[in-house]
């Protein structure tokens, strides 16, 4: 079979035969269809990013839909032909305070997780691919879709975790940051789908603000961000009508904290403050503001089986609708054009290497 392979950061990648696995006990052999690329893939891929890499030369892809291709010994709940999704988000099913963990295909994360990415070092980036059963999610009911289509589950499924951490209940107001990027765009589909009466999208940029405000049918309303913490938490505490409830912390490598500070300062009194973005500069907190407000800061990160599993639900039953995202489609051979194309999106766009596209037949 065909895979992509990495020796090691820094080094370009290749289009290589290697031996196709068997399952061993416990694990899934896959055939991928559809992977969608994270935006700042090209930077990994250069060891650019401060990521603890798996040992190489490995197959990189985090995320991706497929096909059971085989079951190893001791799967039970999984049928070959089956369409699953690719959870890369592993935490070793072992009976302690602080299992280990980490994102297959990308990089370990607890300490202890390097023999996580040793026994699993191989991604999404191979024609047929081995996991633990552990991170598949069953895609049952939702056979009216394709594959490239159902991988914006990847895009939605972090901020969904996030806003279910955050405890966000229907009726309740919930300002975004970070709205005009990647999962920023998603948080806010999201928490429509999750029945938020209201969703306050910032951003510096007014288009991709603009295209959200159409999706919410009313219930978006779009701020614009100013860069002056006290002008932009009155802004955002008119658009609330009078604060949130919620709110939802996705900026992406942020070289200052304005925005963050912004939206907690836009909460009502008991609101809650999910962080799941990325910040250069560290974020100062208001000690007396959040005991004279009760105010609750929540970090998070990434999202349970239990989330992925209530994402899929609202999917298969009409509640979210993957439509609003905007797919470009590579072919397999054509991962490299793919990777170039994922750094330049924007908003609610996602980048997908499919093995129907219209560039190139199957994968290899």
């Amino acid at each position: 079979m065909k895979a992509w392979m990495l020796d090691q950061p820094g080094q370009p990648l290749a289009l290589r035969e290697v031996a196709q696995p068997q399952p061993r006990r416990g694990a899934v052999l896959v055939r991928m269809e559809a992977v969608p690329l994270l935006s700042y893939t090209r930077s990994y891929l250069e060891g650019k990013l401060p990521y603890a890499y798996p040992p190489g030369p490995f197959s990189p892809g985090t995320n991706g839909v497929g096909r059971v291709e085989a079951l190893g010994e001791g799967v039970v709940a999984f049928r070959v032909g089956q369409r699953v999704a690719v959870n890369p988000y592993w935490v070793a099913d072992e009976t302690v305070r602080e299992p280990a963990q980490a994102l297959l295909g990308l990089t370990a994360i607890s300490a202890d997780s390097g023999a996580l990415l040793a026994e699993f070092p191989h991604g999404t980036w191979r024609e047929l691919a081995e996991f633990p059963a552990a991170t598949l999610i069953a895609l049952d009911g939702l056979d009216s879709k394709d594959s490239a289509r159902l991988a914006v589950l990847a895009k939605l499924v972090v901020p969904f975790g996030g806003l279910r951490r955050g405890r966000l209940a229907a009726g309740e107001t919930v300002v975004v940051n970070g709205a005009s990027g990647y999962f920023g765009s998603a948080a806010v589909l999201a928490a429509l789908a999750m029945g938020a009466s209201q969703v306050v999208a910032l951003g510096r940029r007014a288009e991709p603000l603009q295209a959200l405000v159409g999706l919410g049918r009313g219930r978006v309303v779009p701020v614009l961000l100013s860069g002056e913490v006290a002008q932009d938490v009155a802004a955002i505490r008119a658009a609330s009508g009078g604060g949130a409830d919620l709110a939802f912390d996705m900026v992406g490598q942020a070289t200052d904290p304005h925005a963050t500070l912004a939206a907690l300062r836009s909460l009502r009194r008991g609101g809650r403050l999910v962080l799941m973005g990325s910040m250069q500069v560290d974020l100062p907190i208001p000690y007396q503001e959040m005991l004279l407000n009760n105010w609750e800061l929540i970090g998070h990160f990434m999202y349970t089986r239990a989330d992925y599993l209530a994402l899929v639900a609202l999917v298969a039953s009409g509640q979210i609708s993957l439509d609003a995202v905007e797919l470009k489609s590579y072919s397999f051979a054509g991962l490299e054009e793919a990777i170039d194309a994922a750094g330049e999106m924007a908003g609610l766009q996602c980048t997908v290497v499919d093995s129907d596209s219209a560039a190139g037949h199957a994968w290899g």
